[in-house]
C-alpha cells in the first residue's frame, strides 16, 4: 500500500525548481487552508496535527497521520498547509534548521542545516512522505525560519519563498504539471476593511467542499499572498462560492469558470482590474 501510494505520488505531486536566490528578503505572498480528511477539521501546530471534537478536546494525531515519525530528526519551522496539485486536499510543506550551529559538532546527527519536508495529502486523514520525489531543491540544507506561499508567477500553481537565517532567500517554482482545476478569488473590501482580512471564502465544486479565510500574516515571520487559491480536482467549475465579510455581509457567486483569477468586491460581485483599483482622490 505504501509502495503504490509513493508511486502515484511521484506521478502526480508538485516538483520545485530553484528559480532565483537573492538578497531581497521581503516578499508578500497568500493562502493558509483548513485540512480535509476524515479526522475533521486540523490545527497545524509546528509538525503536530492536533484535532478537535465536538467538547473542544485536542488530541495530537501526528503519527496516524504520517507525519509524526519523519519529522523527529528535524526543527521545524515555517509550515504551509496549501494544495500543491489542486486535487481539492491541501498538503504540507515545512521548513527545518536547527537554532545552534553547534550541533554539527555533537554526535546526535542533528545538523544546524536541514532540508525542506513536503507531505502529499492522502484524502483519508493520512500524509505520505514525498519529500525526495518533488525535485532536488527540497533537499537542500538550509538554516530555514520563514515559508511563505502563494502563485507567484499566476500559473494557477503554488509556489514558495523560504526565508534562511544565515544566507540568502529560496524561490521555489511549483513545476508540477497535471489535469487538476483551480480558482483563484482576490477580495476587496468596501464596508469591510479593503484587504477584506478575516473573510472567509466557502467554495462548493461538485462533490468537494472547501473553506478558507484572508489573513494577515501566515507562517513564522511571513506573509502569504491574500488571494485565495482553491484546487478543484477534476471539476472544471466551481458551483457557488460563498464570501462572509468582516462586516456582516454575505456575497453568493454563481458557476465559476475554473482555470481563472477573480476579483471579487464587496457588494458589487466579480469586477475587472480596473474597477477594483481605489477611487481617485484627486489630484496633488
Amino acid at each position: 500500500m505504501l509502495t503504490s501510494a509513493a508511486s502515484k505520488a511521484r506521478r502526480t505531486k508538485a516538483r520545485f525548481q530553484v528559480l532565483l536566490t537573492t538578497t531581497v528578503a521581503t516578499v508578500a505572498l497568500s493562502g493558509a487552508a483548513i485540512a480535509q480528511g476524515s479526522v475533521g477539521q486540523a490545527i497545524i501546530t509546528g509538525i503536530a496535527i492536533d484535532t478537535h471534537d465536538d467538547n473542544m478536546a485536542f488530541t495530537d494525531v501526528a503519527y496516524a497521520a504520517g507525519i509524526g515519525q519523519v519529522t523527529i530528526p528535524y526543527m521545524g519551522w515555517g509550515i504551509g498547509c496549501v494544495d500543491f496539485d489542486n486535487d481539492g486536499w491541501p498538503d504540507l510543506f515545512v521548513v527545518n534548521g536547527h537554532v545552534y550551529p553547534q550541533v554539527d559538532a555533537l554526535a546526535t546527527g542533528m545538523k544546524y542545516r536541514q532540508r525542506k519536508l513536503v507531505f502529499l495529502n492522502q484524502k483519508d486523514g493520512k500524509f505520505i512522505d514525498v519529500s525526495d520525489s518533488v525535485g532536488g531543491a527540497v533537499k537542500i540544507p538550509q538554516a530555514s525560519r520563514g515559508a511563505a506561499f502563494g502563485d507567484l508567477d499566476n500559473d494557477g500553481r503554488i509556489d514558495v519563498v523560504v526565508e534562511n537565517i544565515d544566507g540568502l532567500p529560496m524561490l521555489l517554482h511549483n513545476e508540477g504539471r497535471n489535469a487538476n482545476h483551480w480558482i483563484t478569488l482576490e477580495l476587496i473590501g468596501t464596508r469591510s476593511n479593503r484587504l477584506a482580512l478575516g473573510a472567509k471564502v466557502h467554495v462548493v465544486a461538485g462533490a468537494v467542499s472547501q473553506v478558507d479565510e484572508v489573513r494577515s500574516g501566515g507562517s513564522y515571520l511571513s506573509q502569504n499572498d491574500l488571494r485565495q487559491h482553491f484546487g478543484l480536482g477534476s471539476a472544471n467549475k466551481v458551483d457557488d462560492v460563498e464570501i462572509r465579510w468582516p462586516s456582516g455581509n454575505t456575497q453568493v457567486l454563481h458557476n465559476l469558470a475554473a482555470d481563472r483569477f477573480y476579483i471579487v468586491k464587496e457588494g458589487t460581485g466579480v469586477v475587472s482590474p480596473e474597477q477594483a483599483r481605489p477611487a481617485s482622490q484627486g489630484k496633488r
